[in-house]
């Protein structure tokens, strides 16, 4: 196989690589469960700067539907909350206090977050946005495949007829393989949708930040449509 080829061949699976990554940064915006990576975009302003959450905060995930947020600095602590709001107004929050673990030592405060129960309308906007995403995935996916065949008409009258079928193969074998993953994540955002709203109907949501014990946290039902498209 030709270098022009070999080229091309990477630099369609890099691109529908990106299709599927962005596919997926979208879905886990879409918070049923604790996803870090929807933390990834929460700026945090101190002192007149920007900085990332995780670099003025530590995250701890105590079970699925939660996050625990601990600033290293006290005095950033409404500067976190203010930064968390901004991204996701739909976050349950509790403030926490830490004994201390000595005589003499301070308290700690830090933030409980828990994901909004996934009741029936938001089960069905959940579901609507993660398609209208999926369906647009697949868009890029099936355009930009089109767009390479299209290119690739004039340098295939200089190559064998073994040397294209290769080829064909290869660009095909991409464009699977990626469908295949974006397929795969969106059925894999519905089952977690289903499941939170199962979990919903079933009455656990006041058991979801309870690890150890079952009546420790209630659970706001608001949710924040603007912020399903963050």
């Amino acid at each position: 196989m030709n270098n022009y080829i070999t080229f091309e061949i990477s630099d369609l699976a890099n691109k529908m690589k990106g299709y599927n990554m962005l596919f997926n940064y979208r879905m886990t915006n879409l918070c049923v469960k604790a996803e870090p990576t929807a933390l990834m975009p929460v700026t945090v302003l101190v002192a007149d700067s920007e900085y990332n959450l995780e670099e003025v905060a530590n995250i701890m995930r105590p079970d699925d539907f939660s996050f625990d947020v601990y600033p290293k600095n006290p005095n950033n602590l409404q500067n976190i909350i203010t930064g968390i709001f901004d991204m996701h107004p739909e976050f349950k929050m509790e403030m926490k206090t830490d004994k201390p673990e000595h005589e003499g030592g301070e308290e700690k405060q830090h933030i409980l977050y828990t994901m909004p129960p996934v009741d029936k309308d938001r089960r069905n906007l959940l579901n609507d946005t993660t398609k209208l995403f999926h369906k647009e995935c697949q868009a890029n996916l099936d355009v930009t495949y089109a767009e390479l065949q299209a290119k690739l008409v004039e340098p295939y009258t200089k190559m064998s007829l073994q040397e294209i079928d290769e080829a064909k193969k290869a660009f095909k074998k991409v464009y699977d393989i990626s469908k295949d993953q974006c397929d795969k994540m969106l059925e894999q955002k519905l089952n977690e949708i289903e499941e939170g709203y199962q979990r919903y109907l079933s009455g656990d949501n006041d058991q979801i930040n309870a690890p150890d014990t079952d009546d420790d946290m209630e659970i706001s039902h608001d949710a924040e449509v603007e912020s399903l498209f963050n």
